[in-house]
C-alpha cells in the first residue's frame, strides 16, 4: 500500500539521514516545500503546501485510574494535574538524578492520561511509571502498536481545528474526516501550532487519501519530516537527546519545565540548575554556510571541541541547517566554529543561529 511504501522509504531514509548520511542535493529535501530567506540568512521551508508526514511507529503510553494524573505529574517536569480535559503540555520524564528518560506531549482525556512521543521510550518509561506507583490506583498501557500516526505541519492544522496551541498549554481535538473521527493532539514537532493524529493502523491510509484529496497535500516520507522538525528546531529523544541529558539541555525550559508545580522526581536537580544556571551544554541551531556535514560531526574553536551536530537538513543554497549540543562558549547567536565535511575535508563553518 502507498503507507507501508512511505514507512519503508522514511525509515531507510532517516537511518541514512542520522547515522550513515553523506551530502544531500536539494531534491532529497521535502517535496512541495516553498523556500523563503530567513531574518538570519538560512533558507528554510515554508508549509505553505500544507504538509503531512508518515511517521514510524511512535512511543503511546496511556495511564488509567483515579490517580493517574497525579502518577505522571510526579514523574515529568511540566504541569499535569493542572490539566483539564482536551489540554496537554510538552514536558520530559525525570529519573531520581533528574535525567531524561523521555520526552512527550502529555494529553489529559477525559477518563485517562495519554502521552505521546518520538519511538522506542514507551518501555523504559512505562516500567519506570510502575516502580513509582505503589499504593496509588494508575496503570500504565504501552499502546505503540495500536496506532499509526501522520504528523500535521500547521497550515494544515488550521484548516482541520481551531487553535492547538495556547501559550506552553497544548490542546487535543477530535476531528471529522471522510465520516471517520480521529484525535488530533497539538505538537510543536514542525513549529508552533502544528498536530499529530494518531489513528488505527488500518485506518491511516484511508485518512491519508482523504486529506490529500481534500486539501491537495502530499504525504511525505519520516525522512522529510526529520528534516522538515530540524528546519523548526525540534529535537527528536533519540537522536537530539537521550537518557545521559538534563532537561535544561534541551533548550526548551519555557515549554517543557514548570518551576512552580511542586515536587517531582529530580525536581532537586533542575531547581538548582535553574538557580545556579550552570548547565554546560545546550541544544543549539547551527547554520552551516556551504556544504552538508555528517551526523555526529564535531565542531571545534581554538583547538578545542565545543559542539556536535546531531540532526542536519539541507538547505537550497548549498548549505545545511542542524540541530546539536553546544558548550557554554557557544551558546550565543553568532557562535562561529568549524568542522570537517566526512575524514578527509572539506572544512566547513557552522554559526549558532
Amino acid at each position: 500500500s502507498l503507507i507501508h511504501r512511505v514507512l519503508l522509504l522514511g525509515k531507510q531514509s532517516r537511518q541514512a539521514l542520522h547515522w550513515n548520511s553523506g551530502p544531500r542535493e536539494p531534491s532529497m529535501m521535502p517535496a512541495k516545500a516553498a523556500w523563503r530567506r530567513t531574518l538570519d540568512g538560512v533558507f528554510l521551508p515554508s508549509m505553505n503546501q500544507h504538509q503531512m508526514f508518515s511517521m514510524a511507529p511512535l512511543s503511546v503510553i496511556d495511564v488509567t485510574g483515579a490517580d493517574a494524573a497525579t502518577i505522571v505529574h510526579n514523574v515529568t517536569t511540566n504541569q499535569v494535574r493542572a490539566l483539564e480535559s482536551g489540554q496537554g503540555s510538552e514536558s520530559f520524564v525525570t529519573d531520581v538524578r533528574g535525567k531524561t528518560l523521555g520526552h512527550f506531549g502529555v494529553y489529559r482525556c477525559e477518563s485517562f492520561i495519554r502521552l505521546i512521543g518520538a519511538e522506542g521510550q514507551s518501555q523504559r518509561v512505562a516500567a519506570h511509571l510502575d516502580r513509582y506507583t505503589i499504593r496509588e490506583d494508575a496503570t500504565g498501557t504501552i499502546r505503540d502498536a495500536d496506532y499509526a500516526a501522520l504528523a500535521i505541519a500547521p497550515e494544515l492544522v488550521a484548516k482541520l481545528s481551531e487553535s492547538l496551541v495556547d501559550g506552553v498549554v497544548l490542546r487535543h481535538r477530535e476531528i471529522a474526516i471522510a465520516g471517520s473521527v480521529y484525535q488530533l493532539y497539538g505538537c510543536r514537532w514542525l513549529g508552533e501550532g502544528s498536530g499529530v493524529v494518531l489513528a488505527a493502523t488500518e485506518k491511516l491510509e484511508t485518512l491519508a487519501q482523504s486529506l490529500r484529496q481534500q486539501f491537495d497535500v502530499a504525504l511525505e516520507s519520516e525522512n522529510a519530516f526529520h528534516q522538515a522538525r530540524t528546519f523548526a528546531r525540534f529535537p527528536w529523544f533519540g537522536i537530539d537527546l537521550d537518557e545521559s541529558n538534563l532537561p535544561q539541555e534541551a533548550n526548551r525550559d519555557g515549554l517543557t519545565i514548570s518551576f512552580t508545580k511542586g515536587c517531582y522526581l529530580g525536581q532537586e536537580t533542575v531547581a538548582r540548575l535553574d538557580a545556579l544556571g550552570q548547565v554546560q551544554k545546550k541544544l543549539v541551531t547551527w547554520s552551516i554556510a556551504s556544504g552538508v556535514p555528517l551526523p555526529g560531526a564535531a565542531l571545534q574553536s581554538d583547538e578545542k571541541v565545543v559542539g556536535r551536530l546531531t540532526s542536519i537538513a539541507p538547505t537550497t543554497d548549498g548549505g545545511a541547517v542542524a540541530i546539536g549540543p553546544a558548550r557554554r562558549s557557544h551558546f550565543e547567536k553568532g557562535s562561529v566554529a568549524k568542522g570537517m565535511i566526512g575524514p578527509d575535508g572539506p572544512e566547513f563553518v557552522a554559526t549558532v543561529i
